[in-house]
């Protein structure tokens, strides 16, 4: 299922409920799958202010924990591969 999400978030799907919809899962067990990738730096978190290239140089850096959640995108390591790829 791991792989699943990840093929979705690769082709732009981001939020819980698309996901969900997309993959057919319940959102309560995608949670548990989401935690579980953001624990291993799988994936990062989307907030409102979020910038593409992410967090490097971000003026909310170490702060958007604050903000709400508004998707999910695939983690990439500072030398452009996925993280969990290395």
């Amino acid at each position: 299922m791991i792989q699943q999400v990840m093929a979705e978030m690769r082709r732009g799907t981001s939020t819980v409920k698309q996901l969900s919809r997309k993959l057919k899962i319940e959102q309560s067990a995608l949670g548990q799958i989401l935690q579980f990738m953001l624990r291993k730096r799988m994936i990062r978190e989307l907030h409102p202010e979020c910038r593409p290239k992410g967090c490097l140089g971000c003026p909310y850096q170490g702060k958007c924990q604050d903000m709400p959640v508004i998707g999910y995108e695939v983690a990439v390591s500072r030398s452009g591969s996925e993280a969990g790829a290395e």
